[in-house]
Protein backbone atom coordinates (compact mmCIF):
# COMPACT_ATOMS: atom_id res chain seq x y z
CA UNK A 1 0.00 0.00 0.00
CA UNK A 2 1.40 3.74 -0.83
CA UNK A 3 1.74 6.43 2.17
CA UNK A 4 -1.42 8.05 0.52
CA UNK A 5 -3.21 5.23 1.07
CA UNK A 6 -6.66 5.28 2.77
CA UNK A 7 -6.41 9.43 3.26
CA UNK A 8 -9.93 11.30 2.80
CA UNK A 9 -11.77 12.70 0.78
CA UNK A 10 -12.88 9.46 -0.46
CA UNK A 11 -16.47 8.64 -1.12
CA UNK A 12 -17.78 4.98 -2.51
CA UNK A 13 -21.62 4.81 -4.38
CA UNK A 14 -23.51 1.71 -4.93
CA UNK A 15 -26.79 1.23 -6.06
CA UNK A 16 -27.98 1.37 -2.43
CA UNK A 17 -26.09 3.15 0.00
CA UNK A 18 -23.06 5.89 -1.17
CA UNK A 19 -20.48 6.11 2.07
CA UNK A 20 -19.38 9.99 2.19
CA UNK A 21 -16.41 11.43 4.47
CA UNK A 22 -17.77 11.28 8.08
CA UNK A 23 -19.10 14.65 9.04
CA UNK A 24 -20.30 16.39 12.26
CA UNK A 25 -23.16 17.64 10.40
CA UNK A 26 -24.37 13.53 10.06
CA UNK A 27 -25.04 13.36 14.29
CA UNK A 28 -28.33 15.09 14.85
CA UNK A 29 -29.93 12.56 12.31
CA UNK A 30 -27.96 9.61 13.32
CA UNK A 31 -28.81 10.45 17.22
CA UNK A 32 -32.37 8.49 17.05
CA UNK A 33 -30.69 5.48 15.24
CA UNK A 34 -27.79 5.78 17.47
CA UNK A 35 -30.06 5.38 20.82
CA UNK A 36 -31.90 2.18 20.11
CA UNK A 37 -30.19 -0.49 22.33
CA UNK A 38 -30.00 -2.96 19.45
CA UNK A 39 -27.64 -0.74 17.31
CA UNK A 40 -25.22 0.01 20.26
CA UNK A 41 -25.42 -2.95 22.69
CA UNK A 42 -21.63 -3.90 21.79
CA UNK A 43 -20.26 -0.41 20.43
CA UNK A 44 -21.17 1.43 23.61
CA UNK A 45 -18.21 0.25 25.16
CA UNK A 46 -15.38 0.22 22.36
CA UNK A 47 -16.40 3.48 20.30
CA UNK A 48 -14.13 6.56 21.37
CA UNK A 49 -16.99 8.92 23.15
CA UNK A 50 -17.94 8.83 26.98
CA UNK A 51 -20.43 6.46 27.67
CA UNK A 52 -20.52 6.03 24.11
CA UNK A 53 -23.44 7.92 23.86
CA UNK A 54 -22.46 11.45 22.79
CA UNK A 55 -22.21 11.38 18.77
CA UNK A 56 -20.63 14.31 18.09
CA UNK A 57 -17.98 13.62 20.53
CA UNK A 58 -17.43 10.43 19.02
CA UNK A 59 -17.92 12.11 15.22
CA UNK A 60 -14.47 14.70 16.97
CA UNK A 61 -12.62 11.79 18.15
CA UNK A 62 -13.11 9.75 14.47
CA UNK A 63 -12.05 12.85 12.71
CA UNK A 64 -8.92 13.59 15.12
CA UNK A 65 -7.73 9.51 13.96
CA UNK A 66 -8.76 10.29 10.30
CA UNK A 67 -6.15 13.69 10.61
CA UNK A 68 -3.01 11.34 12.23
CA UNK A 69 -3.79 8.48 8.92
CA UNK A 70 -4.98 5.96 11.50
CA UNK A 71 -9.00 5.79 10.29
CA UNK A 72 -10.97 6.47 7.83
CA UNK A 73 -14.62 7.01 8.84
CA UNK A 74 -17.79 7.36 6.48
CA UNK A 75 -21.72 7.80 6.94
CA UNK A 76 -23.51 5.46 5.62
CA UNK A 77 -26.69 7.22 3.19
CA UNK A 78 -29.46 5.68 1.80
CA UNK A 79 -28.72 6.24 -2.02
CA UNK A 80 -32.03 7.42 -3.33
CA UNK A 81 -32.47 10.43 -0.55
CA UNK A 82 -29.11 10.73 0.87
CA UNK A 83 -30.87 10.23 4.04
CA UNK A 84 -28.28 8.81 6.84
CA UNK A 85 -28.50 5.52 7.98
CA UNK A 86 -25.25 4.34 9.80
CA UNK A 87 -21.74 4.80 10.22
CA UNK A 88 -18.77 2.83 9.43
CA UNK A 89 -14.49 3.36 8.81
CA UNK A 90 -11.35 1.71 7.63
CA UNK A 91 -9.24 1.38 11.47
CA UNK A 92 -6.09 0.08 12.13
CA UNK A 93 -4.69 0.83 8.84
CA UNK A 94 -1.40 -0.57 8.48
CA UNK A 95 0.19 0.67 5.06
CA UNK A 96 3.79 -1.07 6.24
CA UNK A 97 2.08 -4.61 6.30
CA UNK A 98 -0.46 -3.95 3.32
CA UNK A 99 -3.35 -4.34 5.83
CA UNK A 100 -6.81 -2.86 7.37
CA UNK A 101 -9.72 -3.22 8.83
CA UNK A 102 -13.21 -2.45 8.22
CA UNK A 103 -15.08 -2.01 11.48
CA UNK A 104 -16.99 0.81 13.89
CA UNK A 105 -20.01 -0.40 11.52
CA UNK A 106 -23.67 0.19 13.26
CA UNK A 107 -26.68 0.61 10.59
CA UNK A 108 -30.58 1.34 11.42
CA UNK A 109 -31.81 -2.05 12.21
CA UNK A 110 -34.46 -1.73 9.13
CA UNK A 111 -31.32 -2.31 7.00
CA UNK A 112 -30.00 -5.13 8.81
CA UNK A 113 -29.80 -8.53 6.46
CA UNK A 114 -30.54 -6.61 2.91
CA UNK A 115 -28.27 -5.13 0.15
CA UNK A 116 -27.50 -1.95 1.71
CA UNK A 117 -25.35 -3.83 4.26
CA UNK A 118 -24.05 -5.84 1.48
CA UNK A 119 -23.34 -3.24 -0.90
CA UNK A 120 -21.24 -1.26 1.50
CA UNK A 121 -19.02 -4.05 2.73
CA UNK A 122 -18.73 -4.99 -1.15
CA UNK A 123 -17.80 -1.17 -1.70
CA UNK A 124 -15.20 -0.95 1.16
CA UNK A 125 -13.80 -3.99 0.33
CA UNK A 126 -13.30 -3.70 -3.72
CA UNK A 127 -11.93 -0.13 -2.58
CA UNK A 128 -9.48 -1.98 -0.16
CA UNK A 129 -8.45 -4.65 -2.56
CA UNK A 130 -8.54 -3.06 -5.95
CA UNK A 131 -8.24 0.81 -5.23
CA UNK A 132 -5.87 0.92 -2.20
CA UNK A 133 -3.91 -2.38 -2.52
CA UNK A 134 -4.32 -3.76 -0.04
CA UNK A 135 -3.33 -7.66 0.90
CA UNK A 136 -5.54 -8.22 4.17
CA UNK A 137 -8.38 -6.78 5.46
CA UNK A 138 -9.18 -8.02 8.78
CA UNK A 139 -13.08 -7.61 10.77
CA UNK A 140 -13.58 -7.93 14.62
CA UNK A 141 -16.41 -8.47 16.68
CA UNK A 142 -17.51 -8.94 20.37
CA UNK A 143 -17.62 -12.83 21.29
CA UNK A 144 -20.69 -12.13 22.13
CA UNK A 145 -22.07 -10.33 19.12
CA UNK A 146 -22.89 -14.02 16.93
CA UNK A 147 -25.38 -11.85 14.65
CA UNK A 148 -22.31 -9.93 13.68
CA UNK A 149 -20.00 -13.34 13.56
CA UNK A 150 -22.44 -14.93 11.52
CA UNK A 151 -22.54 -11.92 9.32
CA UNK A 152 -19.19 -11.85 8.71
CA UNK A 153 -18.40 -15.47 7.86
CA UNK A 154 -21.62 -14.66 5.05
CA UNK A 155 -19.24 -12.29 3.50
CA UNK A 156 -16.52 -15.27 3.16
CA UNK A 157 -14.28 -13.98 5.63
CA UNK A 158 -12.06 -16.47 7.36
CA UNK A 159 -12.39 -16.70 10.93
CA UNK A 160 -8.85 -16.55 12.53
CA UNK A 161 -8.11 -15.99 16.76
CA UNK A 162 -10.54 -15.11 19.61
CA UNK A 163 -8.58 -12.37 21.93
CA UNK A 164 -9.43 -12.79 24.92
CA UNK A 165 -9.77 -9.06 27.19
CA UNK A 166 -8.00 -7.12 24.26
CA UNK A 167 -11.02 -4.16 24.30
CA UNK A 168 -11.13 -2.68 27.48
CA UNK A 169 -15.34 -1.38 28.14
CA UNK A 170 -15.86 2.34 29.27
CA UNK A 171 -18.85 0.75 31.00
CA UNK A 172 -16.59 -1.36 33.17
CA UNK A 173 -14.54 -4.93 32.35
CA UNK A 174 -13.08 -6.29 29.51
CA UNK A 175 -14.66 -7.67 25.86
CA UNK A 176 -13.09 -10.26 24.03
CA UNK A 177 -12.54 -10.10 20.35
CA UNK A 178 -13.43 -12.38 17.15
CA UNK A 179 -10.99 -11.58 14.30
CA UNK A 180 -11.71 -12.47 10.89
CA UNK A 181 -9.82 -11.68 7.82
CA UNK A 182 -10.07 -12.18 3.48
CA UNK A 183 -6.84 -12.29 2.24
CA UNK A 184 -6.22 -10.67 -1.76
CA UNK A 185 -6.38 -14.35 -3.64
CA UNK A 186 -9.54 -14.63 -1.46
CA UNK A 187 -11.05 -11.64 -3.01
CA UNK A 188 -12.37 -12.50 -6.78
CA UNK A 189 -14.46 -15.42 -4.78
CA UNK A 190 -15.61 -13.05 -2.16
CA UNK A 191 -15.98 -10.30 -4.68
CA UNK A 192 -18.48 -12.66 -7.07
CA UNK A 193 -20.53 -14.40 -4.08
CA UNK A 194 -21.03 -10.34 -2.72
CA UNK A 195 -22.45 -9.27 -6.02
CA UNK A 196 -24.27 -12.55 -6.78
CA UNK A 197 -26.01 -11.57 -3.22
CA UNK A 198 -26.86 -8.52 -4.85
CA UNK A 199 -28.66 -9.50 -7.59
CA UNK A 200 -31.70 -10.80 -5.12
CA UNK A 201 -34.63 -8.73 -5.70
CA UNK A 202 -35.10 -6.44 -2.71
CA UNK A 203 -38.72 -5.69 -1.36
CA UNK A 204 -37.63 -3.32 0.88
CA UNK A 205 -36.17 -2.62 4.22
CA UNK A 206 -38.29 -4.43 7.39
CA UNK A 207 -39.46 -2.94 9.94
CA UNK A 208 -37.59 -1.29 12.66
CA UNK A 209 -37.42 -1.82 16.19
CA UNK A 210 -38.72 1.53 18.21
CA UNK A 211 -35.89 3.10 19.04
CA UNK A 212 -35.07 3.33 22.67
CA UNK A 213 -35.27 7.40 24.04
CA UNK A 214 -31.91 6.40 25.94
CA UNK A 215 -29.10 4.38 25.14
CA UNK A 216 -28.58 1.06 26.93
CA UNK A 217 -25.15 -0.60 27.32
CA UNK A 218 -24.88 -3.98 26.83
CA UNK A 219 -23.37 -6.06 29.92
CA UNK A 220 -20.47 -5.86 31.32
CA UNK A 221 -17.63 -8.18 30.69
CA UNK A 222 -16.12 -9.68 33.84
CA UNK A 223 -12.51 -10.67 33.23
CA UNK A 224 -12.22 -14.22 32.91
CA UNK A 225 -8.96 -13.97 34.01
CA UNK A 226 -9.65 -12.41 36.93
CA UNK A 227 -7.86 -9.01 38.41
CA UNK A 228 -8.78 -5.79 39.34
CA UNK A 229 -7.39 -3.17 36.79
CA UNK A 230 -10.33 -1.39 35.73
CA UNK A 231 -10.54 1.94 37.84
CA UNK A 232 -5.86 1.64 36.94
CA UNK A 233 -4.56 4.48 34.84
CA UNK A 234 -3.41 3.97 31.17
CA UNK A 235 -0.57 2.08 30.78
CA UNK A 236 2.96 3.80 30.69
CA UNK A 237 5.81 1.73 29.22
CA UNK A 238 8.36 4.42 28.99
CA UNK A 239 12.22 4.94 29.52
CA UNK A 240 14.24 4.87 31.19
CA UNK A 241 13.38 1.33 32.71
CA UNK A 242 15.90 -1.00 33.87
CA UNK A 243 15.72 -5.07 34.65
CA UNK A 244 18.17 -7.05 36.70
CA UNK A 245 17.96 -10.29 37.48
CA UNK A 246 20.46 -13.22 38.60
CA UNK A 247 21.40 -13.84 35.30
CA UNK A 248 20.58 -11.14 32.70
CA UNK A 249 20.15 -7.30 32.69
CA UNK A 250 17.91 -5.57 30.59
CA UNK A 251 18.98 -1.83 30.05
CA UNK A 252 17.83 0.37 27.90
CA UNK A 253 18.76 0.07 24.46
CA UNK A 254 21.22 2.96 22.69
CA UNK A 255 23.30 3.16 20.15
CA UNK A 256 26.79 2.46 21.73
CA UNK A 257 25.35 -1.38 21.64
CA UNK A 258 25.16 -1.75 18.27
CA UNK A 259 29.11 -3.71 17.54
CA UNK A 260 27.99 -6.34 20.55
CA UNK A 261 24.73 -6.79 19.60
CA UNK A 262 25.58 -6.97 16.02
CA UNK A 263 28.16 -10.17 17.17
CA UNK A 264 25.53 -11.94 19.09
CA UNK A 265 23.28 -11.90 16.21
CA UNK A 266 25.74 -13.26 14.10
CA UNK A 267 24.03 -16.31 13.40
CA UNK A 268 21.78 -16.62 10.64
CA UNK A 269 19.16 -18.81 12.49
CA UNK A 270 18.30 -16.48 15.44
CA UNK A 271 16.29 -14.14 12.35
CA UNK A 272 15.24 -16.96 10.15
CA UNK A 273 11.60 -16.69 11.11
CA UNK A 274 11.39 -13.97 13.32
CA UNK A 275 9.44 -10.34 11.65
CA UNK A 276 12.19 -7.88 12.46
CA UNK A 277 15.59 -8.13 11.26
CA UNK A 278 18.30 -9.12 10.39
CA UNK A 279 20.95 -7.99 12.41
CA UNK A 280 23.86 -10.21 11.32
CA UNK A 281 26.55 -7.64 11.31
CA UNK A 282 27.47 -4.49 11.84
CA UNK A 283 25.65 -2.65 9.30
CA UNK A 284 22.40 -4.77 9.59
CA UNK A 285 22.47 -4.04 13.07
CA UNK A 286 22.50 -0.16 12.94
CA UNK A 287 19.80 -0.75 10.78
CA UNK A 288 18.08 -2.63 13.21
CA UNK A 289 18.65 -0.29 16.23
CA UNK A 290 17.73 2.60 14.50
CA UNK A 291 14.27 1.44 13.34
CA UNK A 292 13.45 0.28 16.95
CA UNK A 293 14.67 3.39 18.37
CA UNK A 294 12.26 5.41 16.24
CA UNK A 295 9.34 3.14 17.57
CA UNK A 296 10.41 3.74 21.07
CA UNK A 297 10.57 7.99 20.09
CA UNK A 298 6.71 7.52 18.82
CA UNK A 299 5.68 5.22 21.83
CA UNK A 300 5.07 2.16 20.15
CA UNK A 301 7.61 0.07 22.05
CA UNK A 302 9.77 0.01 25.12
CA UNK A 303 13.35 -1.96 24.08
CA UNK A 304 15.77 -3.40 25.51
CA UNK A 305 19.20 -4.90 25.11
CA UNK A 306 20.03 -7.97 27.17
CA UNK A 307 22.83 -8.29 28.79
CA UNK A 308 24.37 -11.09 29.98
CA UNK A 309 25.73 -11.18 34.02
CA UNK A 310 28.37 -10.94 35.49
CA UNK A 311 30.00 -9.24 32.65
CA UNK A 312 27.18 -7.24 31.06
CA UNK A 313 27.98 -8.26 27.47
CA UNK A 314 25.30 -7.99 25.54
CA UNK A 315 23.30 -10.83 23.90
CA UNK A 316 19.88 -9.54 22.26
CA UNK A 317 17.00 -7.75 22.73
CA UNK A 318 13.79 -8.10 24.62
CA UNK A 319 10.98 -5.22 23.53
CA UNK A 320 7.13 -4.54 24.84
CA UNK A 321 5.85 -3.55 21.85
CA UNK A 322 2.14 -2.67 20.21
CA UNK A 323 1.25 -0.72 23.56
CA UNK A 324 -2.51 -0.50 24.12
CA UNK A 325 -2.30 1.72 26.93
CA UNK A 326 -5.90 2.29 27.28
CA UNK A 327 -6.56 -1.50 27.00
CA UNK A 328 -4.01 -1.87 29.23
CA UNK A 329 -2.17 -4.64 27.25
CA UNK A 330 1.38 -5.09 25.70
CA UNK A 331 2.60 -7.24 23.13
CA UNK A 332 6.34 -8.71 23.76
CA UNK A 333 9.32 -9.56 21.59
CA UNK A 334 12.46 -11.25 22.31
CA UNK A 335 15.55 -12.21 20.07
CA UNK A 336 19.18 -14.03 21.78
CA UNK A 337 22.54 -15.10 21.27
CA UNK A 338 22.05 -18.74 20.24
CA UNK A 339 24.87 -19.70 22.66
CA UNK A 340 21.75 -18.18 25.06
CA UNK A 341 18.78 -20.45 24.14
CA UNK A 342 17.29 -23.02 26.32
CA UNK A 343 19.36 -21.51 28.89
CA UNK A 344 18.51 -19.79 32.27
CA UNK A 345 19.34 -16.38 30.40
CA UNK A 346 16.25 -16.61 28.59
CA UNK A 347 13.72 -17.64 31.23
CA UNK A 348 14.97 -15.02 33.16
CA UNK A 349 14.00 -12.42 30.36
CA UNK A 350 10.83 -13.37 29.91
CA UNK A 351 10.33 -13.20 34.17
CA UNK A 352 11.59 -9.81 33.90
CA UNK A 353 9.50 -8.46 31.04
CA UNK A 354 6.48 -10.28 32.49
CA UNK A 355 7.24 -9.44 35.64
CA UNK A 356 7.74 -5.71 34.83
CA UNK A 357 4.22 -5.85 32.70
CA UNK A 358 2.32 -7.32 35.85
CA UNK A 359 3.56 -6.64 39.07
CA UNK A 360 4.65 -2.92 38.15
CA UNK A 361 2.74 -1.52 35.30
CA UNK A 362 -0.34 -3.44 36.07
CA UNK A 363 -1.46 -4.87 32.94
CA UNK A 364 -4.27 -6.98 32.05
CA UNK A 365 -2.76 -8.78 29.25
CA UNK A 366 0.44 -9.38 27.62
CA UNK A 367 0.34 -10.98 24.50
CA UNK A 368 3.04 -13.39 22.72
CA UNK A 369 3.24 -14.07 18.72
CA UNK A 370 5.28 -16.49 16.43
CA UNK A 371 6.00 -17.41 13.28
CA UNK A 372 3.07 -20.17 12.56
CA UNK A 373 6.32 -22.66 11.36
CA UNK A 374 7.91 -21.74 14.77
CA UNK A 375 7.23 -25.18 16.26
CA UNK A 376 9.63 -25.10 18.89
CA UNK A 377 8.72 -21.60 20.03
CA UNK A 378 5.13 -22.18 20.40
CA UNK A 379 5.97 -25.45 22.01
CA UNK A 380 8.61 -22.28 24.77
CA UNK A 381 5.30 -20.18 25.12
CA UNK A 382 3.49 -23.08 25.59
CA UNK A 383 5.57 -24.09 28.81
CA UNK A 384 5.86 -20.52 30.27
CA UNK A 385 2.22 -20.85 30.21
CA UNK A 386 0.85 -18.65 27.14
CA UNK A 387 -2.44 -19.72 26.38
CA UNK A 388 -3.41 -20.11 22.33
CA UNK A 389 -5.83 -17.95 20.57
CA UNK A 390 -5.58 -18.81 16.94
CA UNK A 391 -3.95 -17.60 14.45
CA UNK A 392 -3.45 -13.86 12.33
CA UNK A 393 -3.29 -15.09 8.66
CA UNK A 394 -0.79 -13.12 6.66
CA UNK A 395 -0.28 -9.66 8.68
CA UNK A 396 3.15 -8.59 8.62
CA UNK A 397 4.83 -8.26 5.39
CA UNK A 398 8.44 -9.33 5.54
CA UNK A 399 11.80 -7.92 3.75
CA UNK A 400 11.25 -10.56 1.07
CA UNK A 401 7.40 -9.19 -0.01
CA UNK A 402 5.99 -12.36 1.37
CA UNK A 403 3.71 -12.39 4.17
CA UNK A 404 3.98 -13.97 7.77
CA UNK A 405 1.17 -15.82 9.59
CA UNK A 406 1.41 -15.71 13.59
CA UNK A 407 0.25 -18.09 16.04
CA UNK A 408 -1.68 -15.78 19.02
CA UNK A 409 -1.07 -16.41 22.79
CA UNK A 410 -2.22 -14.61 25.99
CA UNK A 411 -1.42 -14.36 29.49
CA UNK A 412 -4.08 -12.30 31.28
CA UNK A 413 -3.28 -10.84 34.66
CA UNK A 414 -4.90 -13.52 37.00
CA UNK A 415 -2.92 -16.16 35.44
CA UNK A 416 0.05 -14.48 35.81
CA UNK A 417 0.58 -15.44 39.69
CA UNK A 418 0.68 -19.50 38.58
CA UNK A 419 2.71 -18.74 35.34
CA UNK A 420 5.40 -16.61 38.09
CA UNK A 421 5.93 -18.83 40.18
CA UNK A 422 6.41 -21.90 37.27
CA UNK A 423 9.33 -19.11 36.21
CA UNK A 424 10.45 -19.12 39.39
CA UNK A 425 10.59 -22.78 40.19
CA UNK A 426 12.59 -23.17 36.54
CA UNK A 427 15.44 -20.63 37.49
CA UNK A 428 16.31 -22.47 41.05
CA UNK A 429 17.00 -25.47 39.18
CA UNK A 430 20.75 -26.05 38.65
CA UNK A 431 22.12 -25.18 35.15
CA UNK A 432 25.85 -26.58 34.13
CA UNK A 433 26.39 -23.21 32.29
CA UNK A 434 27.19 -25.25 28.83
CA UNK A 435 25.28 -24.57 25.57
CA UNK A 436 22.41 -26.20 24.88
CA UNK A 437 22.18 -29.01 22.03
CA UNK A 438 18.42 -28.37 20.95
CA UNK A 439 17.94 -24.75 20.04
CA UNK A 440 14.19 -22.90 20.57
CA UNK A 441 13.94 -19.83 18.23
CA UNK A 442 12.45 -16.78 19.59
CA UNK A 443 9.17 -14.66 19.35
CA UNK A 444 8.51 -11.13 17.96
Amino acid sequence: MRTESFRSPVTLEGKHVRLVPLEDSYAERLAPIWANPDVNRYLIGVLPAPAGADLHRMIKLLLERQAVGTDLPFATLRATDLRPIGMTRYLHIDRSNDSVEIGGTWLDPAYWRTPFNTEAKLLMLHHAFEMEEAHRVCLQTDQRNERSQRAIERLGAVREASLRDDRKLNTGGYRSSVFFSIIRPEWPVVKRSLEAKLETPYAGPVQSPPNASVSVPGPSVPSPGGGGSSELPSLSFRPPVLLTGRYVELVPLDRGQVSALAHAGRDPEVWRLLRIGPGRNLSEMTELVEQILEEQRKGAALPFAVLALPDRVPIGMFRFLDIHREDRWVETGTWLDSDYWRTPANTEVKYLGLSYAFDRERAHRVQLRTDFRNVRSQRAIERLGGVSEGMHREHIRLRDGSYRTSIVYSILEGEWPAVKRRLEENLTRPWSGTRPAAPAGATT
